[in-house]
């Protein structure tokens, strides 16, 4: 009797042992992504840095770079790259959806000496890029109206298709400088042309910079330009008019309370919010042309998508125009988008307005 009183205690015994070290394990990682790089396997396309990199100086959170990938399966990825100059980049997360996405890596670590370093994400569906180490702060300074408009641009120099731009080419925008010291200001190279400009601030306060041009335009449009300095962004438009012989003529409108809607109009092609637009998505407006020759006539960005066409006009009277759609709408909705004649407009009429509506 004592001994099976004995086997039952150390049964009970070893059954609370194992109910007490048993683990409960749960599966949370998913399956991995399958994704590319955009560039790879080359340099990553239009990365992004952020951040200022100092040598001797250890990196933050705001010590990123961005770059671009193409995802064909959802889930989770994982990101790092070499070590160099004492610091790396990584990036982990799960893609929810597939197609082109950004992906933002953060920088760990304190660069050692000053020089331009060379960072890669490894594989064949990797690619590299670059950040650049200085050895003393720059200036701190806001770009005027960051994040949304530069505040009040000043253009100088004409803007013609196909036509180097010069020195007389110039920006003039708006800063306010918090402290003094060097500063370098740039746009991304749109249509071929970028501004560009280095300096030194020795006063705080606001204060206005001129950025230079550069390059030639590849043709005539409307084009939006991303002003970025190490702290803040804002954008601007330029116009960039078609070559001579220019034509005359006005965007016949009408009146619809306070707006002048394009008139006649009309609008084809299906608009759904996350779909990019094909060359089925157009809008067609008749001006009234008095005097043959070239002619551009384009749109703003408005919910991620613009209208242009350009042509040559060679008779005079009312003619169809027909703009082609480009980009993907953001959200559903109606949006209002006003055709303007990009160049110059003696004759009144520059521009109207068409209301599209997007699923």
């Amino acid at each position: 009797m004592k001994k099976l009183v004995v086997l039952f205690c150390s049964a009970a015994l070893l059954l609370l042992l194992v109910t007490t070290c048993t683990k409960e394990y749960s599966y949370e990682g998913g399956p991995p992504a399958t994704f590319t790089l955009i560039g790879a396997p080359g340099e990553c396309t239009e990365f992004i840095v952020n951040g200022n990199y100092f040598a001797g100086t250890a990196t933050g959170q705001n010590n990123t770079v961005q770059v671009n990938v193409d995802v064909s399966a959802a889930g989770h990825y994982s990101l790092v790259t070499n070590a160099a100059d004492g610091i790396s980049f990584s990036a982990s997360g799960t893609f929810t959806d597939t197609g082109f996405q950004p992906v933002v890596l953060q920088c760990t670590g304190t660069p050692v000496a000053v020089g331009t370093f060379t960072f890669t994400i490894p594989g064949t569906t990797g690619c590299y890029f670059s950040v650049t180490v200085i050895d003393k702060p720059p200036a701190d300074y806001m770009l005027s109206g960051s994040p949304n408009s530069c505040q009040t641009p000043i253009f100088n120099g004409s803007y013609v298709a196909l036509k180097a731009l010069s020195s007389a080419n110039t920006v003039t925008i708006n800063v306010s400088v918090a402290s003094v010291g060097d500063y370098s200001i740039t746009t991304d190279t749109i249509n071929g042309i970028s501004f560009s400009a280095k300096g030194t601030f020795t006063t705080t306060g606001d204060q206005q910079v001129v950025l230079t041009g550069n390059g030639t335009p590849n043709g005539p449009g409307l084009y939006y330009f991303n002003l970025n300095s190490p702290s803040s962004q804002c954008t601007f438009n330029l116009q960039v008019i078609n070559t001579d012989p220019l034509a005359t003529y006005v965007l016949q409108s009408g009146q619809s309370g306070t707006t002048l809607l394009c008139a006649p109009q009309s609008i084809q092609g299906t608009y759904i919010s996350g779909t990019p637009l094909n060359l089925t998505n157009t809008i067609t407006i008749t001006p009234y042309v008095s005097v043959p020759g070239n002619y551009t006539i384009s749109t703003g960005t408005v919910n991620g998508v613009m209208f242009e066409i350009s042509g040559t006009f060679t008779t005079i009277g009312a003619q169809d125009v027909v703009l082609k759609g480009y980009g993907t709408p953001i959200a559903p909705g109606t949006f209002a988008f006003v055709p303007q004649i990009i160049g110059p407009a003696p004759l009144g009429g520059e521009s109207c307005e068409v209301d599209v509506t997007f699923q």
